[in-house]
């Protein structure tokens, strides 16, 4: 018996309908819905931009290439926030990266985004602009650490209005990329120019990783496990980390 095929009803039994919805939600639709343009999340959603000088004052820049740049997680990370406390989310471009996906799965059960060096490749992705103590919020979210890192990108960020930054800082993975058949995956809900490599979606992969690791077992059973037994996705992840 495999390790994947002890999976079985004992995850899923006591959920309410509207958890297991949730939950696989989460699982299959990350990195999430977001607005494609530049916003102001605050009071839990997304709202135009007033002042972008004025809310990048004595704030941090910090890439946003996967789901913390969408609405939804941004208020699972930090809630409502008013006025004073919102974050703004500018839209940028960066030159000689890609956005790939993380040989690892998350304590929810996606495989997250990775930033990873690719030239010729020029992606477009957020900045946040965080506080201290946001800074502090998103370091404990990311499993600073453990699951990524954040450090200095290194190269400029060309924001949608034009400016350029040079002191962005970004959450590098610890876990390398994934690769199928030895070539790196860029993501396909995020988009770039210059790729030529195989580009696949979250729930592409973890469909991918169900029928190599878990395919004795619904593909439910096999993503509401990832998400609620630690040892189980350390195993999968580990399995990852030498490809699919």
């Amino acid at each position: 018996m495999s390790y994947a095929a002890t999976a079985g009803p004992r995850y899923d039994n006591a959920m309410t309908p509207a958890d297991r919805a949730q939950r696989l939600h989460r699982a299959l639709n990350y990195p999430y819905d977001w607005p494609g343009a530049c916003y102001l999340y605050r009071e839990g959603a997304a709202h135009p931009v007033d002042s972008r000088r004025g809310r990048r004052q004595a704030r941090t820049p910090v890439l946003a290439y996967g789901s913390n740049r969408a609405p939804e997680q941004l208020a699972r990370k930090f809630g409502p926030l008013s006025d004073a406390q919102a974050i703004l989310v500018e839209t940028c471009s960066l030159e000689g990266f890609d956005v790939v996906h993380s040989a690892h799965v998350t304590s929810y059960g996606a495989i997250p985004a990775a930033l990873h060096p690719a030239p010729g490749v020029t992606v477009t992705v957020a900045v946040t602009w965080l506080s201290e103590t946001q800074l502090e919020i998103m370091d404990r979210s990311e499993s600073a650490g453990l699951n990524y890192g954040r450090e200095h990108i290194g190269v400029d960020v060309v924001l949608a209005d034009g400016t350029v930054i040079g002191h962005a800082e970004g959450y590098r993975t610890t876990h390398g990329p994934l690769e199928i058949d030895g070539a790196v995956v860029s993501h396909a809900d995020v988009p770039a120019a210059g790729r030529r490599g195989p580009v696949l979606r979250n729930p592409e992969l973890l469909r991918r990783a169900h029928a190599a690791f878990a395919a004795e077992v619904e593909l439910e059973a096999f993503l509401l496990r990832l998400g609620r037994d630690r040892d189980y996705r350390m195993e999968i992840t580990r399995r990852l980390r030498r490809g699919l």
